[in-house]
C-alpha cells in the first residue's frame, strides 16, 4: 500500500482538487486511532461540530503544501463549531511528530500506521480530505490538494457549521 501511495502522491504535478465535491451524506466509517501522545482518540469527541478529516503523509509534497491553507482555514473558522483532525498514513510517531512541529500543526494528528483507516474511508490518493457534519455524515470530499483558505470554501464550511449550531439550539 505504501508504494501505491508514494506513486499517487509523487506524480510530477498532481491535478489539484479544485472543488470540494458535495456527497450524499452517508455516515463516516469513524476513526479510533492513537494521537501523537499515544492516547486513543475518536471522532465522537467532535460531535456537534463540522470536522475536516485530512489524510496526509510527511513525504507527500502536496500534503505539506496544503497544510498552511488548512491552518488558515482553522483560524478563519475559530468562532465556529469546527475542528480539524489530521490522519497521518503509514508513518511512525517520531517522524510524524517532527513533521507536525515543522509545519506548526496545532490540531490533533492521529496515526494510521497500517493504512487501515485510509482504506476504510475509501481514500486512494494523498492528500484526501472529508468534511463531516455534526452527526458524522460525510458532506464533502477533496481528493488531492486543495487551497482550503479560499473564500468560497470558508463560506461553505461556515454555512455547514451554522446548520449544526441551529440544529443544536
Amino acid at each position: 500500500m505504501l508504494l501505491t501511495l508514494s506513486l499517487l502522491c509523487l506524480a510530477p504535478h498532481p491535478a489539484p482538487a479544485l472543488e470540494l465535491s458535495q456527497v450524499s451524506g452517508t455516515l463516516s466509517p469513524g476513526l479510533r486511532l492513537p494521537d501523537l501522545a499515544g492516547r486513543q482518540r475518536s471522532l465522537e469527541e467532535f460531535a456537534g461540530q463540522v470536522v475536516l478529516v485530512t489524510f496526509w503523509a510527511s513525504w507527500c509534497t502536496p500534503c505539506i503544501e496544503e497544510m498552511p491553507t488548512i491552518r488558515r482555514l482553522s483560524e478563519a473558522m475559530a468562532d465556529q463549531a469546527f475542528a480539524v483532525v489530521g490522519v497521518n498514513v503509514g508513518e511512525g510517531q517520531r517522524r510524524v511528530q517532527a513533521a507536525a512541529g515543522r509545519l506548526g500543526i496545532a490540531f490533533p494528528v492521529l496515526l494510521d500506521r497500517d493504512s487501515a483507516a485510509f482504506e476504510a474511508w475509501g481514500a486512494d490518493v494523498l492528500p484526501t480530505a472529508y468534511v463531516l457534519d455534526g452527526i458524522g455524515r460525510v458532506r464533502y470530499i477533496a481528493r488531492g490538494p486543495l487551497q482550503w483558505d479560499r473564500g468560497d470554501i470558508i463560506e461553505a464550511l461556515k454555512h455547514l457549521a451554522a446548520e449544526q449550531t441551529s440544529r443544536s439550539e
